[in-house]
């Protein structure tokens, strides 16, 4: 018979003081040799100490001594057996069909192994669910350099008590900077924009784009530039235009803005779309104007609402079928990550991911997140790092939550039951 393999399931480090005394370690290690060699009278010999280590009696010397007692036609073997189903053993497969070989054809077999599946508890403490973040793609926003933030902070409206709020405020006042013409910058930077527009230059949706996006990231809303495609951007003019997206905390979701025509879409809902969301869409929805901002009429709305055929944001470029990588037969689309999800292009950033510590007496739960702008994990609306699970028996549930400068994420949960230990 070949050795069971007791502990290779525990922890893969463990401190000195969890390791037992070392003359229990030798003598499990003398018996697990007994056992694997069948060395079976040696082992009988051994019950009286392997009685006393209460961890692994029931589960592993007990019934392994019922085997060797039986295979000596020792009288032992039945109580040995009982014993150990009494005290709580229940993996007989633990045994590679040893205790079937030489117990299967008694007649208490079958009560045995009833009472061994009944030996299996429920487990003290179940988590039964938690937030999970799911896989997370790197998030590249478009920023301004950081030693040109603060100047360009003192050029922008005062932000809201909402994340929203403040977008909608960013977006009407890019957009009224200045008139839309087709000239460009080469250095994509919001300050080089607005100083040129200061002297009277104007600029096409590239510049609104690069303005919007930055000044979002000022003010701590994540923000990336996205470049939308007609179909066909292979050959022609005018396939394209350039807009940005945000991730709003207080909606909860990543939203298209377009700098150049001050406009967000709706759902029928009102609700704020994304870039996903549009793609997905047969007919345009609603291209509704930020405050202050005329809306544009549907047949306005359809000629934009043809962009998105094919998308480029910071970071990522999908294309579920072929892609042609060539825009209007004299430009390269350049980009770090080719995909064939979108999706992956959008994690949620309310999003959070649960770690497990402490030990078994206090176990605990640790949080992380990706919101480039969080300042911190909250559960129960209070900043935690490593948060200690309560253990009186019953179900909890703990609220978690990411701290931005605009105030909390949408909540996660975790939920749990804590049951007694007594069998």
């Amino acid at each position: 018979m070949s050795s069971p393999r007791a502990g290779d399931d525990g922890p893969v480090s463990e401190r000195v003081d969890d390791l037992p005394p070392r003359e229990l370690a030798e003598l499990r290690l003398q018996a697990e040799r007994y056992l694997r060699d069948e060395n079976d009278q040696p082992l009988l010999d051994l019950v009286g100490d392997l009685r006393a280590d209460e961890q692994w009696w029931a589960h592993l010397w007990a019934p392994g001594a019922a085997i060797a007692a039986r295979r000596l036609g020792s009288p032992q073997a039945s109580a040995l057996l009982e014993e150990a189903v009494t005290l709580g053993f229940s993996q007989p497969e633990m045994f590679e069909g040893e205790l079937e070989k030489y117990f299967g054809t008694d007649t208490g077999w079958p009560l045995l192994q009833r009472r061994m599946r009944v030996n299996v508890p429920l487990p003290t403490l179940e988590l039964t669910e938690w937030p999970d973040a799911g896989p997370v793609g790197a998030l590249d926003l478009y920023a301004i350099a950081p030693e040109r933030e603060s100047a360009l902070l003192d050029r922008l409206p005062d932000s809201a008590d909402s994340a929203w709020d403040t977008a909608t405020g960013l977006l009407e006042w890019v957009h009224d900077q200045w008139p839309h013409a087709n000239d460009h910058v080469e250095d994509p930077d919001a300050l080089n924009v607005l100083e040129r527009v200061d002297g009277g230059a104007r600029f096409a949706c590239v510049e609104y784009s690069i303005v919007l996006s930055q000044a979002l990231n000022a003010v701590r809303i994540p923000a990336r530039r996205v470049d939308l495609r007609q179909a066909n951007h292979h050959v022609g003019v005018g396939r394209g235009h350039v807009v940005s997206e945000a991730w709003i905390d207080d909606l909860d979701r990543w939203v298209l803005l377009d700098g150049q025509n001050g406009s967000y879409w709706i759902d029928e809902a009102g609700r704020p779309l994304g870039v996903r969301e549009l793609q997905r869409l047969t007919e345009p929805p609603a291209f509704v104007g930020a405050r202050g901002v005329e809306s544009l009429s549907a047949e306005q709305a359809a000629v934009w609402f043809s962009y998105f055929a094919s998308v480029t944001t910071t970071g990522y470029t999908w294309a579920e079928g072929p892609f042609a990588p060539i825009f209007q037969g004299m430009r390269s689309i350049r980009t770090p990550r080719l995909v064939h999800d979108g999706d992956l292009a959008y994690p949620r950033l309310s999003a959070v991911t649960t770690g497990l510590g402490g030990t078994v007496t206090a176990p605990t739960v640790l949080f992380s997140h990706a919101h480039p702008y969080g300042t911190a994990i909250r559960i129960n609306g209070k900043p935690v790092e490593e948060y200690p699970l309560d253990l009186t028996p019953g179900s909890h549930e703990l609220t978690v939550t990411i701290a931005t400068p605009y105030g909390e994420t949408a909540p996660q949960h975790l939920r749990y039951l804590s049951r007694s230990s007594d069998r």
